[in-house]
C-alpha cells in the first residue's frame, strides 16, 4: 500500500511539474505572439495566465497526435463575420463537434483551433494539427460503434493568413473538405475587429502582462494608437513587405514547421491585417488554388442574423454530397422576430468617443474597398447590396447642406 501511495504521489508531482514547465513556456510564448508584449518576469502574471490555458492537455495531445482525426468542416472566417454564432449552430442544430482551443474562454471553447496562425509555440506542421482533433477509432472496433460526428474547426484566423491553405491541404485526411467562408461588409468588419482588439489588449492588462510591447524585429509601429494609424500600417510598404513574404512561406509546397515570430499570428500583428481582411476575393482566390470550388459556401453575415436554417440546410447539404453523410437539422424553434433568429455570441462593444474611427475614415475605407467588393461579388455570383444598402451610409455621397436642411453659402 505504501509503494502504491508512493508512485501515486510521483505520479501526481510529474503532473504538477509538467503543469507549470508547459504552462509557463505557453505564458512565456502566448505573451509575445497572442498579445505582442515583452513577457513580464511576474508570478502573478504567470498564474493567470495558468488559468486561461490548458498546458497539460496541450502536453497530452501533442504525444497523441499521431493517434487523431482531422476535421472535414473548416469554417475557415473572416473574424468578425459571425464564425462564433455559426459554430454554436453547428454544434447545436447539426450536432457537429469542434475542436480543441489551448484557451479557457466560452468563446474559444469546442470553436476554433488557433493552429495554423502559430497559437502552438509558432509550430504549424501538418501531422501536428491533428492534436486539436477527437482519438481516431481503430478500424476494428468501426462496425461494432456509432458512426463518429462529423468534425469541424472553426478558426476564423485561417482565412488571410498567407499560409494556411497550402498547409491545411496536406494536413487534411480528405481533399475535399467542406470550406465555410464568412463574409461582412469590410468597413463593419473593420470597426468590428479594432474594437474586439482593444478588449484584447484590456485583457492583457488586467493580468499583469505589462505595457512594453514589441518592437522590430518582430513588430514594427505596434501598437497603432488609432483606428486610421491603424489601418494605414496595414497598407504600410513595410508591413505589405511581410505579407509578400509570408505569402511565400509555405508557397509551391516548401516545408514550412515553425512560423517566424514576426508571421504569428499575423505578419506584423493582428491590428497590422485590416486591408488583407477587407480584400474578401484575394483570399477566397488563395484558397481556389488549393481546394475545388465545389468544397466552398459563401455566408453573409446578414444570411445568418435574418435566419440561419436556410444556412444550415445548405451546409447540411452540402455535407451529403461531399462526404456522403447527411447531419440530422435540428427542428425549426418557434418563429422569432427577423433579425433575432440567431444570437450575436461575440459581438464588439463600443468604446469611447476619442477611439472610435471618424466618419470621414469610413467613407474613405468604403471607396478604397468598392472595386474589391465589385469583384468579390463577381466571385461569388452574388451582389449582397453593400453599395446601395442605406445602413451602409459611407457608401453615399454626403447629402449637400442645402439637401440635407443646413444653410448655404
Amino acid at each position: 500500500m505504501a509503494a502504491v501511495q508512493r508512485l501515486s504521489c510521483l505520479g501526481l508531482s510529474a503532473a504538477l511539474a509538467t503543469h507549470l514547465a508547459v504552462g509557463a513556456a505557453f505564458a512565456y510564448h502566448a505573451c509575445r505572439v497572442v498579445f505582442n508584449r515583452v513577457p513580464p518576469l511576474s508570478a502573478k502574471a504567470l498564474w493567470r495566465m495558468l488559468r486561461v490555458t490548458r498546458p497539460l492537455e496541450l502536453a497530452w495531445r501533442a504525444l497523441t497526435a499521431p493517434l487523431r482525426s482531422t476535421p472535414s468542416v473548416l469554417l475557415l472566417g473572416e473574424v468578425r463575420c459571425g464564425t462564433t454564432s455559426l459554430a454554436s449552430l453547428l454544434r447545436s442544430r447539426l450536432h457537429l463537434v469542434g475542436p480543441f482551443t489551448p484557451w479557457v474562454h466560452p468563446l474559444a471553447e469546442d470553436k476554433e483551433s488557433f493552429f495554423f496562425v502559430g497559437h502552438y509555440f509558432r509550430r504549424v506542421s501538418p501531422r501536428l494539427y491533428r492534436l486539436c482533433f477527437p482519438l481516431r477509432v481503430p478500424r476494428w472496433a468501426r462496425h461494432a460503434l456509432p458512426e463518429p460526428p462529423i468534425v469541424f474547426d472553426g478558426c476564423a484566423s485561417h482565412f488571410s493568413a498567407p499560409w494556411a491553405a497550402p498547409l491545411l491541404r496536406r494536413a487534411l485526411a480528405t481533399p475535399k473538405p467542406l470550406l465555410l467562408v464568412c463574409i461582412r461588409e469590410p468597413v463593419a468588419q473593420h470597426v468590428s475587429w479594432w474594437r474586439l482588439e482593444q478588449g484584447s489588449m484590456a485583457w492583457g492588462d488586467a493580468m499583469g502582462l505589462g505595457s512594453e510591447y514589441l518592437g522590430p524585429p518582430s513588430r514594427r509601429g505596434y501598437p497603432p494608437p488609432s483606428f486610421a494609424a491603424a489601418v494605414a500600417l496595414s497598407r504600410s510598404e513595410e508591413v505589405c513587405a511581410l505579407w509578400r513574404e509570408a505569402e511565400a512561406l509555405a508557397a509551391d509546397g516548401r516545408p514550412l514547421r515553425v512560423l517566424p515570430e514576426w508571421a504569428a499570428p499575423f505578419p506584423n500583428g493582428q491590428l497590422s491585417a485590416f486591408d488583407r481582411m477587407g480584400r474578401y476575393a484575394d483570399n477566397i482566390e488563395r484558397w481556389l488554388a488549393h481546394f475545388p470550388r465545389e468544397c466552398f459556401v459563401f455566408i453573409h453575415l446578414d444570411d445568418l442574423a435574418d435566419d440561419p436554417y436556410p444556412t444550415l440546410d445548405l451546409i447540411a447539404s452540402k455535407c451529403g454530397q461531399l462526404f456522403g453523410r447527411t447531419p440530422a437539422l435540428q427542428p425549426r424553434p418557434p418563429r422569432v422576430p427577423s433579425g433575432h433568429a440567431t444570437p450575436r455570441l461575440n459581438a464588439a462593444p463600443s468604446l469611447e468617443p476619442s477611439l472610435e474611427p471618424e466618419p470621414g475614415l469610413l467613407r474613405e475605407l468604403a471607396e478604397h474597398y468598392r472595386p474589391h467588393n465589385e469583384r468579390l461579388f463577381e466571385l461569388i455570383g452574388r451582389d449582397l447590396g453593400w453599395h446601395s444598402d442605406p445602413k451602409y451610409w459611407y457608401y453615399q455621397p454626403p447629402a449637400s447642406p442645402r439637401a440635407s436642411g443646413e444653410a448655404g453659402d
